[in-house]
């Protein structure tokens, strides 16, 4: 019994191993442009890479996933470095929504959903950023990544926007509302 336990023990430790490497290693993912459409205004390119969201939402194992990156927010005390953080987990979830409508096709309630998550996390850098000015930090570099990643989310949430059907009209535009605010909030930052 004791041997079978080990085993079993062993295994998930193998596997929490092998999910944080696989976490570790990022790919470049480049968003094909479209044309714009005349109901929505064009998109500014913006040369920000997003980093490969590994793991869909739409992956039967991704809660796997959305538990190993709350344990890690849990354990980084910093508020640069949870800034960093959470800038990269909402990067994360841009590029998934982004995968979402172009590879697998029906699925933009979920990008949307997942945008959405992304744009929590990018909220939570963003409060992040000012907690790391108040404590003295240099935010400099962290607020210029800020200002270049909204202006990304913003051009991947215009393409959300041309695959949207009705449903997801109202929780498209309120995401529009948010990034409004977060423009004016990285402005700020940027002071």
């Amino acid at each position: 019994m004791f041997l079978s336990f080990m085993s079993a023990k062993n295994i998930f430790i193998v596997s929490i191993s092998i999910l944080f490497f696989v976490r570790g290693v990022a790919f470049p993912v480049f968003a094909q442009e479209s044309a714009p459409s005349a109901s929505t205004p064009p998109a500014k390119i913006v040369n920000y890479q997003l980093p490969y969201p590994g793991m869909l939402p739409d992956n039967p194992l991704y809660f796997l996933k959305v538990i190993r990156d709350t344990l890690l927010a849990f354990f980084i005390s910093k508020p640069l470095d949870k800034a960093n953080f959470y800038l990269l987990q909402s990067d994360k979830n841009v590029e998934a929504s982004y995968l979402l409508i172009t590879q697998q096709q029906g699925e933009v309630s979920l990008a949307v959903s997942t945008f959405s998550q992304a744009q929590d996390d990018f909220h939570y850098a963003i409060t992040q950023t000012k907690d790391a000015k108040r404590q003295g930090y240099n935010i400099k570099g962290i607020s210029e990544k800020l200002a270049a990643a909204q202006q990304k989310h913003v051009q991947i949430l215009h393409a959300l926007a041309k695959q949207n059907d009705k449903k997801d009209a109202q929780e498209i535009q309120n995401e529009l509302a948010r990034e409004e605010i977060f423009a004016k909030e990285v402005k700020i930052l940027e002071r």
